[in-house]
């Protein structure tokens, strides 16, 4: 068989480009454009989905099957998107690798790469298929990888897998009595931050003036960097945080002292108040500091 262009007529080619497997993307909205969604104010604890995408049709398809059960925000090239990412919570990326001004890899790279912001899983999307490319991807920091011709059902389970992926990181973290890191499929940037704030708790554990600008300051971030980021590994709030690295150190404590009293144990762990220690170790826990005695340590 001829490989060569000049062995056939133009009728008998099909150029396969960027805008054929756009074409063949948006070619697989049946089950979306049949319906009349309704754009819904979604409250912030709903996760948010940036959207990175030059061709406005594709774009459209995808805010209209996202945006039913996901904050959406959008953005036309890598630039915005920084932007957006910047000055809001955004829980997901999804970008396109082929745009002007700044492609999705680099986007991701520079997602990957900061501190502030390299939790944020990102899905790439891209005409490339070749082994090469996709690597590229991957060696950028991208968390998921699709391949156009794509099916938007697949875009979805894969974007509901990575969020119930950082939804269950976050709930082990919380039920966890000892802490493990290896457990937790964090980034390296991520399991250092995570270990340095623990490691600060642990540090003025007895401290009960030990507040969030302190917490902040010997962080070297800012406030609203560090709930982010807290948040976004571990479900909880800079409070949060703070209280459940304090029960967790009384756990611990209570494993080498079975004996110790309750009064002494609040004051250990940094709380004025015996009793509200009590009160926030059966909420964090399930039970009462005394029945985690005759429960776990051993005697």
């Amino acid at each position: 068989m001829p490989l060569e262009r000049e062995a056939y007529t133009e009728e008998e080619i099909i150029e396969i480009t960027e805008e054929t497997h756009i074409k063949e993307a948006i070619a697989d909205r049946t089950d979306y454009e049949d319906q009349e969604v309704p754009l819904t104010e979604h409250s912030t604890e709903v996760p948010s989905i940036l959207l990175v995408e030059d061709n406005e049709e594709l774009l459209s398809v995808m805010v209209r099957l996202l945006r039913r059960e996901y904050r959406i925000f959008e953005a036309v090239n890598g630039h915005d998107a920084l932007n957006i990412i910047n000055r809001e919570e955004i829980d997901l990326v999804v970008s396109d690798v082929v745009m002007p001004e700044m492609d999705g890899i680099e986007l991701t790279r520079q997602i990957k790469h900061n501190i502030e912001i390299c939790h944020i899983p990102v899905v790439l999307l891209t005409a490339k298929s070749a082994e090469e490319d996709r690597d590229e991807g991957y060696t950028a920091g991208a968390d998921a990888y699709l391949t156009k011709p794509f099916n938007l059902s697949a875009l979805h389970a894969r974007i509901k897998n990575l969020l119930k992926n950082k939804e269950r990181t976050a709930n082990d973290f919380k039920k966890q009595l000892v802490f493990e890191m290896k457990e937790f499929d964090y980034t390296d940037m991520d399991e250092k931050f995570l270990q340095d704030a623990i490691d600060c708790v642990n540090r003025h554990l007895s401290d009960p003036q030990f507040d969030i600008p302190q917490f902040t300051s010997e962080m070297a971030t800012s406030r609203t960097t560090l709930h982010k980021k807290l948040k976004s590994l571990t479900g909880l709030n800079t409070t949060s945080f703070v209280r459940n690295i304090r029960l967790k150190a009384a756990c611990k404590i209570m494993d080498e002292n079975r004996t110790i009293r309750i009064s002494d144990l609040a004051y250990a762990v940094g709380f004025n108040d015996p009793k509200y220690f009590s009160i926030c170790f059966r909420k964090e826990f399930g039970l009462q500091p005394t029945e985690y005695i005759e429960k776990y340590t051993s005697g």
